[in-house]
């Protein structure tokens, strides 16, 4: 019954998203509607019918093939994210179920297509892929790397279209379609893809992480989760508690110092900047009218950033230009919330705590969803871009497999197990999983430009001016990269 509720939320994800292309798989093009909501024009925004009552998809249509133990060489970012969710050559005694899972699908595909996974890791992927574009070979099967690079390969001309990989159907719900009609090109053609060949598009999601006894302890202070449900979890509201938790922490030395004082609030300077736009129900960048718009212009986004900087500043928090002082500090007690990502939840798992997982708050009522991005660091995958045909079957197929069982068994383990009743604990903080998986959001504008600078500098120097001066820089800058590079990716002809 656990599995089949599993399977039914998982669907319901995957409709989500497969709205803009059900019924069809041609050719992915960027959306002309903004998936986030204008609060100016549509407070309320409409729902898209679903049924999670009905069964999954059933498994890819692949041909019978052997490839003779050919290498299948993935060309992946030295991290251990990245590393451990694709790539388990050997199983110790301590390893996790999601690491089990991880080695049996690189198995059960080696077994089935009789290819042998090699890997390198790289501290970035664009100059190994570069030299070997230019030189004409045809080295890796995938390139695996963080978002902003992966789009930085992609803009020089250096990765294979998707669209040409005869096995992969990306519109199938084991593929990311809500990401991918951000990701193509004006004219369709998409040069990464995403899917459940990685559970880190989950696990990269903005989370707000809180400690559920000191809110319980502060008289008139409602839960948390109940004002999410009831749409009442906004920025006003959230500044309100942090401001009177601030003043009900024990054990600060008034130093001010996250390594010794506490906060009603740490931010993470780098996360919460992009994320604050995102609460507003805008984002950075959106083709619309056969042009590139920028959102982020609005007036109500250049307010949301300043009173997030006022909030950060005046009202008992500290901001963080990286996560370990306010992961430290939440472990022991000295600050109630704490910007981070859904997979933080490994870390906090093994600590005495009272911890709960929230979306971050909304902005204004009428933002319809509690729309959260997903971090420049989450990997994104690439295939070289002079592939030969041969090659690109093997690719499409080994490819397709490995996000087919991706979705249905590391996926699922991964949610369902590791994070919602191993690492967070309580069902209110897995309802609360489930919204913000409802609501992820995927913006070419934050994976291609400079944008997360310009939000960071705005919360983290209290000296910035005007925001919308500074977005209206970058709309410039953007904009010449994007007729430059990206726009200008469709007129390449095809080899």
């Amino acid at each position: 019954m656990k599995k089949m509720m599993l399977r039914a939320f998982l669907l319901l994800l995957s409709l989500l998203m497969v709205i803009p292309f059900a019924g069809c798989q041609e050719t992915p093009t960027p959306q002309e509607t903004n998936p986030v909501t204008d609060p100016d024009t549509d407070p309320t925004g409409s729902d898209p019918e679903t049924d999670p009552e009905t069964d999954p998809q059933e498994g890819p249509d692949l041909p019978e093939k052997n490839y003779g133990n050919r290498e299948f060489l993935m060309v992946i970012r030295t991290d251990s994210r990245m590393l451990g969710e694709l790539y388990v050559d050997t199983l110790s005694s301590t390893a996790t179920s999601v690491e089990r899972a991880v080695y049996q699908r690189l198995s059960d595909v080696s077994t089935a297509y009789g290819v042998v996974f090699g890997v390198r890791k790289v501290d970035s992927s664009t100059k190994d892929v570069s030299s070997n574009v230019k030189s004409g070979q045809d080295v890796y099967d995938l390139i695996v790397d963080s978002a902003r690079t992966s789009f930085t390969n992609a803009a020089a001309g250096y990765y294979y279209d998707w669209n040409n990989l005869p096995y992969v159907n990306l519109s199938a719900d084991w593929w990311s379609q809500a990401a991918h009609a951000e990701f193509a090109t004006p004219g369709g053609k998409l040069f990464v893809a995403i899917g459940d060949i990685s559970y880190m598009s989950v696990g990269s999601a903005h989370a707000l992480w809180f400690n559920k006894a000191m809110v319980g302890d502060v008289d008139g202070l409602a839960s948390p989760y109940d004002l999410v449900r009831e749409n009442k979890w906004l920025f006003d509201t959230f500044e309100e508690y942090v401001v009177t938790l601030a003043s009900n922490i024990d054990g600060g030395d008034g130093t001010g110092d996250i390594a010794t004082d506490t906060f009603g609030y740490s931010g993470y300077g780098w996360g919460v900047g992009i994320q604050m736009l995102y609460s507003t129900g805008y984002k950075i960048l959106e083709w619309k009218n056969e042009d590139w718009t920028f959102p982020a212009k609005k007036d109500m986004a250049n307010e949301a950033l300043f009173d997030l900087r006022d909030l950060v500043y005046n009202s008992g928090s500290a901001i963080l230009s990286s996560h370990g002082g306010g992961k430290t500090a939440f472990g022991e007690r000295r600050v109630a919330f704490i910007d981070g990502e859904v997979h933080d939840a490994m870390g906090f798992a093994g600590l005495d705590l009272n911890y709960g997982i929230l979306p971050f708050p909304k902005y204004r009522k009428n933002v319809k969803e509690y729309y959260t991005i997903v971090d420049a660091s989450t990997p994104l995958f690439g295939v070289m871009r002079n592939t030969t045909a041969e090659n690109a079957e093997c690719i499409s197929i080994i490819a397709e497999a490995m996000a087919y069982e991706g979705y249905d068994k590391v996926l699922p383990l991964y949610y369902d197990t590791v994070l919602s009743y191993q690492a967070l604990k309580d069902e209110d903080s897995i309802e609360m999983l489930h919204i913000i998986h409802d609501s992820l959001i995927w913006d070419l504008g934050y994976y291609y430009s400079n944008a997360r600078d310009v939000f960071h500098d705005c919360v983290t120097n209290p000296e910035t001016g005007s925001l919308s001066k500074a977005i209206e820089e970058l709309e410039e800058s953007t904009r010449t990269q994007l007729y430059e590079k990206w726009n200008a990716l469709d007129l390449e002809e095809e080899e």
